[in-house]
């Protein structure tokens, strides 16, 4: 009986043993788990980790030692309960080996022999097992020991951290504080130099009025000095405005659509007052200022001709359409292409009227004789002039691009209106108005 229960307790220890090493086993790989992503405790902390912040590694650290503490509290009572055990296995031993010697003519003293020494087998593998559940056990607790020590460094990391952040959060502050006093000193220097840039324009405005009246050798009236002086704020009355000569020739300011109208003049005409009578001009001076005049209004009888054919063709382009309309001979293609042509027609006709306003404004201002020493007037009138033969020339060719089109696509439909006709019309009325225009000067 007392071999039986040995044998049973054996089977138990070995069982146990079995366990032990199954845990230890499974605290090796996680002791391997935990070197693999955390590292050894004296090596600098990875850069994944040591980049993240410590609120998330604070707490995986005191998880981590709370765990080894459960496995080290678990481990130190199985060890005690296998000391519990090979002491009461040892006890036994002895009162068996005791009763073995005490009846030492029992015939089975063969199988107990060979019984006692499996259970002496078994006990010093139980004996070794435990020792190294020992030896396990130093090394979990000076791991606790290591990873309480990282966790203390890491406590007093994050009360410098959040030290840095408090100083950080008060230079920010004063880094804001200081950021809304420049925008406020920014938007108070803007504004000044607004101020400064409005009294610049004005006060550059009043000295071109002054240059312009001193290369003219006239004194501005009094009442434009009051209205130059308060530019930006309103404009001068039309009535303080002389009206314009009279010009003959087509005006056609009624028959234009609303984007002719309020095209504006870029060259505002002035109130002078007349010259001194007193102030003489060379001979010279006069003379130029007769040949650009003669030059200027050259030029707009020029432009009233190129006017009134172009006013021309687009009446008799509308008549040409009605007719295809009732006649039924135009297509959808045509007609597109005619209202396109209607469109370009009006655009040009509407810039060239208001290039003759204003010629005619800069007409108006070359009745004042300006003075002999002053030659920048001269320069202007004549870049001015410049300009207008550049657009007369570029109308010029555009319309006789303009006729050769009409003219070919007219031949290749055939219709009813040819273009050759209009053509021959407008060449027709434009040399007899150029030749009644050669005897008048």
């Amino acid at each position: 009986m007392p071999v039986a229960v040995c044998q049973r307790r054996s089977s138990s220890n070995e069982e146990k043993t079995g366990q032990n090493r199954q845990g230890k086993d499974r605290f090796e790989h996680d002791l391997q788990k935990y070197r693999s992503l955390y590292g050894d405790l004296d090596s600098p902390l990875p850069k994944g980790e040591a980049g993240g912040p410590p609120t998330t590694r604070e707490a995986e650290l005191k998880l981590r030692l709370r765990l080894v503490e459960e496995e080290a509290n678990i481990l130190g009572r199985k060890i005690v309960e296998l000391e519990v055990e090979n002491r009461g296995l040892k006890a036994e031993l002895d009162d068996l080996r005791g009763d073995d010697f005490s009846g030492a003519a029992n015939p089975l003293m063969g199988e107990q022999n060979e019984s006692l020494s499996e259970l002496r087998q078994h006990l010093q593998l139980v004996e070794d097992e435990t020792e190294l559940l020992r030896r396990n056990l130093a090394d979990v607790e000076e791991q606790n020991k290591r990873i309480t020590t990282e966790l203390n460094k890491y406590k007093y990391k994050t009360g410098a951290h959040d030290t840095s952040r408090h100083h950080d959060s008060a230079k920010t502050e004063a880094l804001q504080e200081e950021l809304k006093a420049a925008r406020l000193q920014i938007n108070e220097l803007s504004g000044k130099v607004m101020q400064l840039q409005y009294e610049n324009r004005v006060l550059m405005s009043n000295m071109q009025r002054y240059d312009l009246a001193s290369h003219l050798g006239i004194r501005g009236s009094p009442r434009d000095s009051d209205a130059e002086s308060d530019a930006g704020k309103k404009e001068s009355d039309d009535d303080s405005r002389p009206p314009h000569r009279k010009r003959e020739g087509p005006i056609g300011g009624e028959s234009d659509s609303e984007e002719v109208r309020n095209i504006r003049c870029l060259t505002p005409t002035r109130s002078f007052y007349p010259t001194p009578t007193g102030w003489q001009k060379s001979f010279t001076d006069r003379q130029q200022m007769k040949d650009i005049r003669c030059e200027a209004e050259r030029l707009g009888k020029t432009i009233d001709r190129l006017i009134s054919d172009t006013s021309t063709i687009i009446t008799e382009a509308r008549i040409y359409v009605a007719n295809g309309d009732l006649f039924g001979l135009m297509d959808d293609e045509d007609d597109g292409s005619r209202i396109r042509e209607h469109e370009l027609l009006y655009r040009i006709n509407a810039q060239m009227k208001a290039f003759r306003k204003e010629l005619q404004a800069f007409i108006d201002r070359l009745e004042v004789p300006k003075s002999s020493d002053e030659r920048s007037a001269d320069e202007s009138f004549s870049l001015l002039l410049l300009l207008g033969l550049f657009a007369l020339a570029s109308v010029h060719l555009f319309f006789i691009s303009y006729l050769g089109w009409a003219n070919d696509s007219h031949n290749k439909r055939k219709s009813c209106f040819p273009a050759v006709t209009l053509i021959k019309t407008c060449n027709g009325r434009r040399g007899r108005r150029e030749q009644k225009g050669e005897e008048q000067l």
